[in-house]
């Protein structure tokens, strides 16, 4: 595949829907390219934020596509590989599914890095952190190691949260990038953002109650589900 057509498949990738062969050329892909590398970080944390809500109702699903085919019935569900290959309307079901992920990614990561660019860089992330630390019912915590704070969560009653690492935090190489988690009170564990290997200051949303939070190492361009090392955990 292309790049360009690694890039189109990167909306999908990101909502854990490539298999086979696919997905072991998009990874292999995304290990060496900078730009998609990026570009999937992004939508990791787009993705944390459409799952961070209550599950979409049942058959949501069969009803966009009932509406993309102009039809009243129940969808047909059919494997990545088979509707990729299929011409017709089959072909065009895919690509429009795969057009509104694109679309909804884009617009949800237009405007996330719309509201951080308003921060001012680094040191406006601090001010903001500093300032939501205040608010009454915050959450301020560090991540603890046997050599002290590497990092500190906050995280205001309205949702907005932040990362702080400190010095101690060591660089990772550029394979490898730190990645945040939230952990709810059903402890399921769910992507807040990827960090980079030297993480500055960066913000995250978060709706929902929260029993804790971890930090761990993962391989670049993070992960859905953590397969890395676990650097500290919080309680909330």
């Amino acid at each position: 595949m292309t790049h360009e057509q690694i890039l189109e498949l990167l909306p999908i990738h990101a909502l854990d829907a490539l298999e086979g062969d696919q997905l072991a050329e998009v990874d292999a892909h995304v290990s060496n390219c900078e730009v998609c590398s990026t570009e999937l970080s992004t939508l990791y944390s787009v993705t944390a934020t459409l799952t961070s809500d209550v599950p979409a109702p049942l058959g949501v699903w069969d009803r966009i596509e009932a509406e993309i085919e102009g039809e009243s019935s129940s969808a047909k569900v059919i494997s990545l590989e088979e509707a990729s290959s299929r011409k017709g309307k089959g072909a065009m079901w895919f690509a429009s599914i795969a057009a509104a992920a694109a679309l909804i990614f884009a617009g949800l990561a237009v405007f996330q890095r719309g509201t951080i660019n308003d921060l001012s860089g680094p040191e406006g992330v601090i001010v903001a952190a500093e300032s939501a630390a205040e608010e009454p019912g915050a959450i301020v915590a560090d991540f603890e190691t046997d050599d002290g704070s590497v990092a500190q969560v906050v995280l205001s009653p309205d949702g907005e949260g932040f990362v702080l690492p400190a010095d101690s935090l060591d660089p990772l190489d550029e394979d490898r990038t730190y990645q945040l988690w939230v952990i709810t009170p059903d402890e399921q564990v769910i992507s807040a953002g990827v960090l980079g290997n030297d993480p500055e200051p960066a913000r995250f949303t978060w709706s929902g109650e929260v029993a804790g939070f971890a930090l761990t190492r993962e391989r670049a361009g993070g992960v859905i589900s953590s397969e890395g090392d676990v650097v500290s955990v919080i309680e909330a």
